[in-house]
């Protein structure tokens, strides 16, 4: 009975490391895309200088939406450990229209127009009808990583053996 009570522990010793080191990659994603908003930013201060491009500062705009929007999706995924579908539906239909801005509608095969155009249908529908929307609610407030690293190993030394 013993050697099954230190396998257990084992296990959720390892899935508690490994989610530690999950938040520290988020976290390193989350400071990039926070330097691409930045430049994308300064990108549009400095192209407002330069002849006005509206199909540029339009796709920069959504651009930067899209990275807002990652950013969130990536801050729900530390604070409660799931993904957002919804979220990753809505920069899904955010990004193919960026690119439909940037490339501009009359340029794009008609086929390819009507195969996007079932695309965001059935993406609509996927947000309205498929259940994948969840409140967005404050889970249990977690402490700093090495806290919470310093709270796992704790806990184990505590237990009996």
């Amino acid at each position: 009975m013993g050697v099954e009570i230190l396998y257990t522990r084992v296990h959720e010793i390892f899935r508690r490391v490994l989610e530690n080191i999950q938040d520290v990659i988020i976290i390193g994603i989350c400071v990039v895309l926070f330097i691409l908003m930045i430049k994308a930013i300064a990108g549009l201060l400095f192209s407002l200088v330069q002849p006005f491009d509206f199909k540029t500062v339009a796709a920069e705009l959504i651009y930067i939406l899209v990275l807002i929007e990652i950013y969130r999706l990536l801050i729900i995924y530390l604070r409660e450990h799931r993904i957002a579908v919804d979220i990753m539906i809505e920069v899904g239909i955010v990004s193919a229209l960026r690119e439909i801005i940037l490339h501009g509608i009359l340029e794009i095969d008609p086929l390819k127009i009507i195969a996007i155009s079932v695309l965001f249908v059935a993406l609509l529908l996927l947000l309205r009808y498929g259940a994948v929307r969840k409140d967005e609610t404050e889970a249990v407030v977690r402490d700093g990583i090495v806290t919470e690293m310093r709270k796992t190993v704790d806990k184990y030394r505590r237990q009996p053996h």
